[in-house]
């Protein structure tokens, strides 16, 4: 079992930027979002993951379909 944290720690620990990436142009941390395609195969349709590091510089972009 984990170690017990009081509430005022988890949210100091939230304020952190440690082990956050932050993006150099928009100074706003990068998150890694999952993106659930579809290819084509021999049977049919299957889905295709792929992960995409979005930050405010491009999230238009990957809102709008652009980025893939």
């Amino acid at each position: 079992m984990g170690k017990v944290k009081s509430f005022a720690a988890k949210t100091a620990h939230g304020r952190t930027s440690e082990g956050h990436i932050m993006c150099p142009v928009c100074n706003v941390e990068i998150k890694r979002v999952k993106v659930i395609g579809n290819k084509k195969g021999n049977a049919g349709w299957s889905p295709r993951y792929s992960y995409i590091k979005v930050c405010k510089c491009n999230e238009n972009d990957f809102a709008a379909g652009k980025i893939q």
